[in-house]
């Protein structure tokens, strides 16, 4: 310490560190908050366009063309209010639309744009009277460089993303996320772009800075460093509140554009086979398979916001584990031979439990969708169960491709998926371990999946015993 350090008294020395350290703690809080915050505007995004993608058909999409204009194309006028609705039903979205690829790899093409559902009033931002180039809607076959948004490039094709950072437009802070739309075999035929207005998020992260600002002036009060902590704390909890209130609202807006189709074709149904010929017997074969995957979507979703909202009916009953773990394997008899794997068991035959069988029935076959749909074909498929005093376990161990060590942390959140999922399984809203996770919560029990040392995942489900050796645990 130099000569004149140790010539300042005590309490300056220590005012100093005060306001060194504070001031240092003070941007670390901001700097930490902002991140959060822009990553929750991401998931937030990210979300959004997972959901939003599932209410288009991939199929009608093809039946856009260059020449598809709103006077001469239902279809396109479909997508166009599909589009719009979704605008109006989240407010932050500012732009929603369709693009697919094109033979330049720089550039894609729009199919559909939000905008066109705009009058001229609406869409002559001036009010001059005239519509400039800047001002008129994208129109199908309109192609668009996409390589200022990387994000936008290949990457968009494949799973949900949203860009790296939050940009500028003429109309202030933006941040865009995508999500593929696939046709009814799974092929990505295009993406689906939502443009989300940032300017809540810099408006916010604005505000929190100038405490910290103050708090350079005063020296560091403390009592303002406290009430920089709490103002922080409350802006972000209001900041999720909204974000809730946004996400019902589009699960709500998926209940609905589902709920129409599925009453549309079970009524083309009842005229198609009412006509009975032989011919048409193909067509009500694939509409009965449209409602099938309408209604797995529908009640996917819907299973879903029960789980969010605590309010998923479970009716237990005492029954056998090993009797659940047998019917599941034996309902996937088929998909097992078809990919030549086969179930190797080491389970306790007298574990009884106190559970509901249809909802435990699903988890199981969830675990079980998983081990096979990540696995090679030919691959084994191990499935386990032991008891204690207290709590039986059960574990669905596979030899597949894992999941990444980073995704693991959260591969039980809503619409969450391992990103190296979409290589194995194109078809994927990331709410089933979401829902499994919820049922064994129910059940008064715990899940987790851990990767094995050498190759695929081991599901773990532990769920609290019925009957007199449980009672005599709690004595």
């Amino acid at each position: 310490m130099s000569s004149h350090a140790r010539s300042l008294p005590p309490v300056v020395l220590v005012a100093i560190m005060s306001v060194v350290s504070l001031t240092f703690a003070g941007i670390m809080l901001f700097a930490r908050g902002r991140a959060m915050m822009e990553d929750q505007i991401k998931e937030k995004l990210r979300n959004t366009a997972t959901a939003a993608a599932m209410q288009f058909n991939g199929n009608l999409i093809d039946q856009v063309t260059s020449n598809s204009t709103m006077e001469n194309s239902v279809v396109l006028q479909d997508l166009v209010r599909r589009l719009d609705a979704l605008r109006q039903e989240v407010a932050s979205v500012r732009f929603a639309y369709i693009m697919e690829r094109t033979s330049d790899p720089t550039h894609h093409a729009f199919v559909a744009d939000a905008d066109m559902a705009l009058s001229v009033e609406e869409l002559d931002e001036d009010k001059n009277g005239v519509l400039d180039e800047s001002e008129m809607p994208a129109k199908p076959g309109d192609l668009y460089d996409w390589q200022q948004f990387p994000k936008l490039g290949e990457e968009a094709f494949m799973h949900p993303t949203v860009d790296d950072h939050i940009g500028e437009d003429r109309w202030g802070p933006i941040i865009s996320g995508y999500a593929p739309i696939r046709r009814d075999n799974g092929q990505v035929v295009g993406i689906l772009g939502i443009d989300m207005d940032a300017h809540e998020f810099t408006k916010l992260s604005t505000s929190i800075f100038s405490p910290i600002a103050l708090l350079l002036v005063i020296l560091a009060s403390i009592s303002i460093a406290c009430g920089t902590v709490l103002a922080f704390r409350r802006r972000r909890i209001e900041e999720l509140e909204k974000l809730e209130t946004e996400r019902l609202g589009l699960l709500r807006l998926a209940f609905h554009q589902l709920g129409g189709p599925l009453t549309i074709i079970s009524w083309s149904i009842e005229e198609l086979e009412n006509d009975g010929p032989a011919s048409i017997q193909r067509a009500v074969e694939n509409i009965h398979e449209g409602i099938n995957r309408l209604s797995v979507i529908l009640n996917t979703l819907k299973e879903a916001d029960m789980v969010h909202a605590g309010k998923l009916e479970y009716k237990p009953e005492k029954r056998l584990l090993s009797t659940i773990l047998r019917e599941v394997v034996s309902n996937s008899t088929n998909k097992l031979h078809s990919r030549k794997q086969r179930i190797e068991f080491d389970i306790e035959e007298d574990i009884t439990l106190n559970l509901d069988p249809k909802l435990m029935s699903s988890v199981v076959q969830e675990l079980m969708n998983n081990a096979m749909d990540f696995s090679p074909d030919g691959a084994v498929i191990h499935i386990a169960s032991s008891a204690n005093l207290q709590y039986a376990t059960f574990t669905v161990r596979d030899d597949g491709c894992g999941i990444p060590k980073k995704d693991l942390r959260s591969i039980f959140d809503e619409f969450s998926r391992g990103s190296n999922a979409p290589k194995y399984k194109a078809n994927g809203n990331g709410l089933g371990l979401y829902i499994v996770q919820g049922i064994v919560q129910c059940a008064g029990g715990s899940v987790s999946i851990q990767n094995n040392k050498d190759v695929g995942v081991t599901a773990t489900v532990k769920l609290p015993l019925a009957g007199k050796e449980a009672i005599l645990t709690a004595l």
